[in-house]
């Protein structure tokens, strides 16, 4: 190791571990750099395996001193956010539901969405999970009270009123088209509506509603029917509770890899949402009470901070925490747990709900898994003898009948396998026919197969409708197989199948994990098959101008096409221009020039 343990100060502050790359890998504080680092190198029996892993990768380390163990605090959140080190506990935002903020400490304040809740003055509503409704809603705030959407500045007498004072949907401040007072006003009362004071509007709309259904204006009607149900929507996100102050209740469960967090907002009583996370890099040698405690360093440095939280288990450095917490927020908040009551309820039912999250992601399939599902379904769905477990796909592309190519791939347990992808040129099909292009590839492919003796597939896509699967059926049927066959036709993604009369086309629902599987294949065949044509098409031209010129090889063709691009930038050149190219006399430049120009 590079650094000195000698040269370690007394002092609080963080450190920054190092590898042999130069990346870090690990920060962590201390009350002492010290005294806190030389644990680090004593004895192995005190450490986790976790620290003993982490020790040999060690090749230097850094230091920054702080005034006081809570800038270390701070610090040391900063550096773990900016650096994401492989050793720390990471948190890891699984879903961020989004809020309403309302900037009231602004002259003339906005109302928007936004996904991160900050310490910056303004109001924050929500989390609310119903998105749709809640932008249905501020869209309806947006026309009834007529505030502000754009950002820009507003310095009166300076500024033109954009498109939304001209269609109604604002009051123009920035023309001056309201006074501050009149404009707050109608903010507050938007603000009545975000904390579920809705009776005043919902009963504003329903009137317009009747009016319009008197007036046999049902459009209109159905546009304010639903402008009422996402009112309602958003009002009954507000569950009551007993409490009437304002905390986060977090409880967190933990696996051999992942803590699982919950978090529950309680807001003037009601608790207005819930939000998932997880905490990566954890092991089984940290306590959960230390993930938490890294969770709450984590999450609270652009979170706004309530006056109370709630916790399971008291927090290492608890009295630390508190301290930080109070400087960021600029008043007392309390970190509390509940021994009785409600509130030990609230903790119970957070903790509840992390374990379903917990539960929920030992359910979440590998892709491996997910493909043998899709594959069962498939067997259910084509009632199949045997689990398709090697399926060929094939497409054809072609441009006006040229240079047209077959596609097959080849996906073996649902998943594909790129090394037995084939590519088969036409060669006995004229003109524009896909039918018989069809019927030629799988023909040759499968007449290959039995004079090789290779493993048959399990099942053939064809994409295409009824006409391709048709021609190549007739293939199988001139070679003698009977291979499950299907089409996959792009409109409607209907299965065509090899039966007449009402069996012949299966509907699948576009979420079954058989149609899902069956569209990769075909999509997956259709890629292949253009990509080929291209390089076809591609060499063929190039074939045409450069390789029957006499004396002009692959090599000078390349370094011709690495100078100039292409054929038309070639032709355009001058013998001068050519023969500054090393390999090519003037004699063969003009060669060039007057076969390309001919």
């Amino acid at each position: 190791m590079k650094f000195d343990l000698k040269t370690l100060p007394a002092l609080p502050g963080v450190y920054l571990m190092k590898d042999t790359s130069g990346d870090v890998i690990y920060v962590g504080k201390a009350k002492s750099l010290d005294k806190r680092v030389r644990q680090y190198f004593q004895s192995k029996r005190n450490l986790s395996p976790k620290t003993i892993t982490l020790v040999k990768h060690i090749d230097d380390i850094e230091y920054i001193i702080t005034d006081s163990e809570v800038d270390a605090l701070v610090l040391e959140a900063n550096l773990i956010k900016k650096y994401k080190p492989r050793y720390n506990v990471r948190l890891k935002d699984d879903k961020r539901y989004p809020y309403v903020k309302v900037t009231v400490n602004s002259a003339f304040p906005r109302i928007f969405i936004t996904r991160r809740r900050r310490m910056d003055g303004a109001l924050y509503f929500g989390p609310y999970t119903n998105v749709k409704g809640l932008r249905t809603t501020l869209d309806i705030i947006s026309r009834i009270f007529m505030l502000r959407q754009c950002k820009k500045k507003i310095e009166p007498g300076k500024t033109r009123p954009c498109l939304n004072y001209h269609i109604k949907r604002c009051m123009a401040p920035c023309k001056e088209g309201i006074d501050k007072e009149e404009y707050h006003r109608r903010v507050m009362e938007a603000v009545s509506l975000l904390k579920g004071e809705t009776s005043g509007l919902l009963k504003e709309l329903e009137e317009k509603m009747r009016v319009f259904a008197e007036q046999q204006d049902y459009e209109s009607a159905a546009i304010i029917r639903d402008q009422i149900e996402s009112v309602r929507s958003i009002s009954e996100q507000q569950i009551a509770t007993s409490g009437t102050d304002d905390r986060d209740v977090i409880a967190a469960v933990s696996d051999e890899k992942t803590i699982y967090i919950q978090v529950f907002y309680i807001r003037q009583g009601s608790m207005v949402g819930k939000a998932d996370f997880t905490l990566l890099g954890a092991n089984s040698s940290e306590s959960i009470e230390e993930s938490v405690a890294q969770f709450v360093k984590q999450y609270y440095q652009d979170s706004p901070i309530p006056p109370e939280i709630l916790v399971q288990y008291e927090l290492p450095d608890s009295e630390l925490i508190v301290k930080w917490l109070c400087q960021r927020s600029g008043r007392d908040v309390r970190v509390h747990v509940p021994q009785r009551g409600d509130k030990k309820k609230l903790v119970e039912m957070a903790a509840r709900n992390a374990e379903m999250s917990k539960r929920m992601a030992g359910l979440k399939s590998t892709p491996s898994e997910s493909a043998i599902e899709a594959l069962e379904a498939l067997k259910d769905v084509l009632s199949l003898e045997t689990l398709p477990l090697h399926i060929e796909g094939f497409d054809i592309s072609n441009i006006s009948g040229t240079n047209a190519v077959g596609s097959m791939v080849y996906f073996e347990n649902g998943r594909p396998s790129n090394s037995k992808y084939r590519q088969h040129n036409i060669k006995t099909v004229k003109g524009i026919d896909d039918f018989a292009m069809m019927a030629e590839v799988v023909y040759r492919r499968y007449s290959r197969l039995l004079k090789s003796k290779e493993q048959l597939p399990d099942l053939i896509l064809i994409d295409g409708g009824p006409g391709q699967v048709g021609a190549a059926k007739s293939s199988l049927d001139a070679l003698g197989l009977d291979i499950p066959m299907i089409g996959l036709a792009k409109r409607f993604e209907h299965i065509i199948t090899t039966k007449k009369g009402p069996d012949e086309v299966i509907i699948l629902p576009h979420s079954s994990p058989a149609l899902k599987l069956l569209m990769h294949i075909r999509d997956e065949a259709h890629r292949f098959a253009v990509s080929s044509h291209r390089r076809r098409r591609s060499a063929s031209l190039t074939h045409s101008k450069l390789d029957s010129i006499p004396g002009v090889g692959s090599s000078r063709k390349k370094t011709l096409l690495e100078n100039f691009d292409s054929i038309d930038k070639i032709r355009m050149a001058s013998v001068e221009d050519l023969a500054s190219i090393d390999g090519i006399s003037r004699n063969l430049a003009q060669k060039i020039l007057d076969h390309l120009n001919k």
